[in-house]
């Protein structure tokens, strides 16, 4: 079976959750989550992700996307941030010691409005995400879309 991730669009006073990355030299940008383990729902995975890589709480509302990415599937879910404040954590991500593999990660917040020239990858949800702000406004109350794409 494909690997699934489930991710989480944080939209807060003009502003996203991404995690910026920097990997074999090439600087983009994620919206934060990673792979669901072994008896747990899509809303747990995207819970503890954002816990274990942002330090914060979170609720994810509703699912919006679900890409089908190079064999990997992702659920992208607009989520509430609940608590807490975004900060590097004790994760894999940031305690590594072989960076070039892995790169470096920085959770980061990014005004809406640089959207358009951020690196966010994959580009086609980029591109998805600009058109459903102008459309449907930051809540993104859209009905579930499913999609393929590619890496960059």
């Amino acid at each position: 079976m494909a690997s699934e991730k489930y991710r989480a669009i944080i939209i807060q006073d003009d502003k996203i959750l991404v995690m910026k990355r920097n990997r074999l030299g090439r600087d983009y940008a994620v919206i934060p989550g990673g792979t669901l383990e072994e008896g747990e729902t899509p809303e747990e995975c995207c819970k503890r992700e954002l816990r274990e890589e942002f330090g914060i709480e979170v609720e994810p509302i509703r699912l919006i996307y679900k890409i089908e990415q190079n064999g990997i599937h992702q659920g992208f879910f607009v989520a509430k941030w609940v608590s807490g404040e975004i900060h590097k954590t004790d994760a894999e991500e940031y305690t590594t010691h072989n960076n070039a593999l892995y790169g470096k990660f920085e959770p980061s917040i990014v005004p809406i409005s640089s959207l358009r020239e951020l690196d966010l990858v994959p580009h086609e949800l980029r591109e998805q995400l600009l058109a459903d702000i102008e459309e449907y406004g930051l809540e993104l109350n859209r009905p579930l879309i499913e999609f393929k794409c590619n890496w960059g």
